[in-house]
C-alpha cells in the first residue's frame, strides 16, 4: 500500500510539472508575441507619422515657394529692363529653414505626451528645397532652329558638366550590353532617346580640340544616317528595348540612355534634371563655386580662355556673385551675372544674356523639396518636383495679396508632378 502511495503521489507531481511547464511555455509564447504586436504596432505608428510629417515638410515648402511666387510676381520680368533700373528680387525661399520653421509652428505635435515608457517618441523633419532651373536640363527635346538658343545652352551645358578630364574613367567603360560612348555619344544618344523617328542624330562641333574647347554648333543637331535604337539592341531577346522617343518622366529614366549607369548618376545626378517645361531657361542664380565656372564657360567668347583655366577664377567670380547678391539673398539677372564674369577676368557674349532669345534667365518656377521625417526609429524620406503657377502682373500680384490679408486663398499651391517616397 505504501509502495501504490508512492506511486501515486510520484505520478501527480510529474502531471504537475508537466503543466507547468506547458503553461509557463504558452505564458511565454504569449508574452513574445504580445511583444512582438506590440512592436510592430509601435513600427506603424511610428512608420505613419514619419511619413506624414514628411508630408507635412513638402506641403511647408509649397507654401513657401507660393509667398516666393508673389515676391516675384511684384517684379514681372521685363519691368526692371524696361526701366533701366535693376530691382532686386529677394530669393525667400533659399533662407526658410523649413524644418525649423515646421518646430517652430508646431511644437505641441512635437512634444510627446506624457505616460511613461509607452509614450510615443518624439518626431522630427529636415527638409530642404533646390532649385530645378539652376541645374543642368539633359531633356534635349527643345527646338533645333538657329534661333533657338535654349537647346543650344542645354547641349554646351552637359558638355560642360563633364568635359573635365578626371571624368575620363566613366567613358573608357563599357556599359551592360557592351556599348562604350564618348562624351558627345552621349550628347547625341540623349537626344535621340526624346527625339522622334528612327533615324539617328549628328553633333554639329567646332572650337578647340583641347578639353572643355568644343564649342555646339548651331543648330546643334542634324540628320544622321544610323538607327538610333542600335545600342538597345545588342542584349537578349528579354533585354532589347527601344528609345522612348518622347519626353523623360524621370530622372531615373537616364539609366536607359545608353552612356548612363551607375557611375556616371553617382557623380552627375544631383547636377541634372529632367523636369522643367519645354521653354525653360537656366537660372544664373547659383552659389557654388564649381557651378559658377561651369556657367562661365558656356558664356565665354571664345569659349577657352586661359582666365578660364586659373585656379582662382572661381574665387574671383564666386566673390564678385556675393558682393552683388549680398551672399545669395537676392537674385542676380542674366546681363549683372556677365558683367561679373567679365569682371573676373573672363569676356563673354553678351548676346546669350539679353533679349528674347537669350537661354538664361533670373527666376525659376521648378523645385525639388526633399523632405525626411523621423519618428522614432523610422525615417521617411519624400521627394517631390513642383512647379509654379502662371506669372501674374504686378497689379494681380498686388490684389492677390489683399485678398491674403482679408483671409481670402491668394494663390495655389505649387502642383506636384513628380512624387518619390522611400
Amino acid at each position: 500500500m505504501a509502495l501504490r502511495g508512492t506511486g501515486e503521489r510520484g505520478a501527480a507531481l510529474l502531471t504537475a510539472m508537466v503543466a507547468v511547464a506547458v503553461l509557463t511555455a504558452v505564458a511565454t509564447d504569449l508574452a513574445y508575441s504580445s511583444r512582438v504586436s506590440l512592436q510592430i504596432a509601435a513600427s506603424g505608428r511610428d512608420e505613419l507619422r514619419a511619413s506624414w510629417r514628411a508630408r507635412g515638410g513638402v506641403n511647408l515648402a509649397r507654401l513657401v515657394l507660393t509667398f516666393q511666387q508673389q515676391l516675384d510676381d511684384a517684379v514681372p520680368q521685363g519691368l526692371a529692363a524696361g526701366a533701366g533700373v535693376s530691382v532686386p528680387r529677394l530669393q525667400l525661399w533659399q533662407f526658410v529653414p523649413v524644418g525649423a520653421l515646421a518646430e517652430a509652428l508646431f511644437t505641441a505635435s512635437a512634444v510627446p505626451p506624457a505616460g511613461g515608457a509607452g509614450a510615443a517618441p518624439p518626431v522630427a523633419l529636415d527638409a530642404k528645397i533646390e532649385d530645378e532651373s539652376k541645374k543642368v536640363n539633359a531633356q534635349l527635346e527643345g527646338l533645333g532652329q538657329t534661333g533657338d538658343r535654349k537647346l543650344w545652352q542645354q547641349v554646351q551645358a552637359i558638355y560642360q558638366l563633364v568635359c573635365d578630364p578626371r571624368w575620363d574613367p566613366l567613358f573608357d567603360r563599357e556599359d551592360a550590353h557592351r556599348v562604350r560612348s564618348t562624351r558627345q555619344d552621349l550628347i547625341v544618344r540623349l537626344r535621340d532617346w526624346v527625339s522622334e523617328g528612327e533615324q539617328s542624330s549628328g553633333l554639329l562641333l567646332s572650337g578647340s580640340s583641347a578639353p572643355c574647347g568644343m564649342v555646339v554648333g548651331q543648330p546643334p543637331f542634324e540628320a544622321a544616317f544610323g538607327d538610333k535604337n542600335a545600342p538597345y539592341d545588342r542584349g537578349g531577346s528579354d533585354e532589347r528595348y527601344r528609345a522612348k522617343n518622347n519626353r523623360m518622366d524621370s530622372l531615373d529614366e537616364l539609366f536607359l540612355v545608353a552612356g548612363v549607369g551607375d557611375a556616371f548618376m553617382a557623380a552627375f545626378r544631383d547636377s541634372l534634371t529632367v523636369y522643367l517645361p519645354r521653354d525653360a531657361k537656366r537660372n544664373v542664380n547659383e552659389t557654388d563655386r564649381a557651378k559658377l565656372v561651369e556657367l562661365a564657360r558656356v558664356i565665354a567668347d571664345p569659349p577657352l580662355q586661359p582666365a578660364l583655366l586659373d585656379p582662382l577664377f572661381a574665387d574671383r567670380l564666386g566673390k564678385a556673385v556675393s558682393q552683388k547678391t549680398l551672399g545669395g539673398l537676392f537674385a542676380l539677372g542674366p546681363a549683372d551675372f556677365g558683367t561679373a564674369v567679365e569682371a573676373a577676368g573672363v569676356h563673354v557674349n553678351s548676346a546669350l544674356l539679353t533679349g528674347q532669345n537669350s537661354p538664361f534667365t533670373d527666376r525659376s518656377t521648378t523645385f525639388l523639396v526633399r523632405a525626411t521625417g523621423v519618428a522614432g526609429g523610422v525615417e521617411s524620406t519624400i521627394e517631390a518636383v513642383v512647379r509654379l503657377g502662371q506669372t501674374t502682373t504686378a497689379g494681380q500680384a498686388l490684389a492677390a495679396a489683399g485678398a491674403a490679408a482679408g483671409g481670402a486663398t491668394s494663390a495655389p499651391l505649387p502642383t506636384i508632378i513628380h512624387w518619390r517616397e522611400d
